[in-house]
């Protein structure tokens, strides 16, 4: 397949890989599609060349994975999980031709203008400006990600990244402002990671039971969401504060890159908590900027529904490179 590459996205719970081709109106079209839990193998060339196995003989020579933390000389060390990764190594190690690693946000939000529709949930329709303009692409997964989707030429796009997630959670009612207090005194910094993403989870919900005086015990996401609807005090308040929270996170982000284009919400922790995150409440936090709320009204948000985005997101960001765009 001389014309395909070798995608992956790896996060910090699972690996995903897929070859991808340029199929109708130039958009990438991924098949091969492989899911595997990340704990499974001890380190990424692990899972890769089992994945190059079922390959066979039908394998790209040229690669592109998008890897959960920053990329540096070629080079990235995950931040939820105890993987190096390693382009040059990939390329001797494997036969490949050519290997390229970037931040797993660079292709999610380069997936963005790939997408239907129906692979979005609308939160607010708003009112996109007639000229191309910039979008965030952002929201809880293992971790808290955030990218912005710049325009480039008539029809290109170029990805500004970042560590967004790492930026100081800031408190807005009471129940927040216990809640980093006690954090606080388990940890040197909370961050807004920390507070909305995966890896957080446990911290959050412990802390809380400390603040009510509840002994707390470890409960699987699905539980918690399950107790909230059932009306538990604790579990509620975890995802009323993680919804509420992440739609303050995406505003902040909004009126800092002025991403007028729209806000895309994405992640697994995002997807769970899809009806608490389009309650007015939320979604509130996101609009009500003192004299600017006028800026946020016409910004409009979507949740990202589909686990392959990013692979299709890495596979645009391959040929972009290989077709100049």
């Amino acid at each position: 397949m001389p014309d395909s590459v070798l995608v992956g996205d790896i996060g910090g719970t699972n690996v995903r890989f897929a070859c991808a081709r340029l199929g109708f109106a130039g958009h990438p079209e991924i098949t091969d599609i492989a899911i595997k839990p990340g704990d499974d193998f001890t380190d990424f060339g692990a899972a890769l060349s089992q994945y190059l196995s079922e390959l066979g003989n039908h394998r790209p020579r040229r690669a592109l994975f998008a890897i959960a933390g920053p990329v540096s000389d070629g080079a990235v060390q995950m931040t939820n999980r105890d993987w190096r990764v390693d382009a040059r190594d990939l390329t001797a190690r494997l036969g490949f031709e050519k290997v390229r690693l970037v931040n797993d946000y660079a292709a999610m939000a380069r997936a963005i203008p790939e997408l239907p529709e129906s692979y979005f949930r609308v939160l607010n329709s708003g009112h996109v400006p007639d000229e191309r303009v910039p979008i965030l692409v952002a929201g809880p997964g293992t971790g808290l990600g955030m990218a912005t989707l710049i325009p480039k030429g008539e029809r290109g796009w170029r990805v500004l990244t970042g560590e967004g997630g790492h930026a100081e959670f800031a408190a807005h009612t009471p129940r927040e402002w216990a809640l980093v207090q006690q954090l606080g005194k388990s940890h040197d910094f909370v961050s807004k990671e920390l507070v909305l993403s995966g890896s957080g989870l446990d911290a959050v919900h412990r802390a809380l039971c400390e603040i009510d005086g509840v002994e707390w015990h470890q409960m699987p996401p699905a539980q918690i969401m399950a107790q909230a609807e059932a009306g538990d005090v604790i579990c509620r308040d975890i995802c009323q504060i993680r919804a509420a929270a992440t739609l303050a996170a995406l505003g902040d982000g909004a009126l800092i890159n002025g991403t007028r284009g729209g806000v895309v919400i994405t992640g697994g922790v995002a997807e769970r908590l899809a009806d608490w995150l389009d309650r007015p409440e939320a979604l509130a936090r996101f609009f009500e900027r003192g004299p600017r709320s006028d800026y946020m009204a016409p910004i409009p948000i979507r949740l990202l529904l589909s686990g392959e985005a990013a692979l299709i997101g890495a596979a645009a960001l391959h040929y972009d490179e290989e077709n100049d765009v």
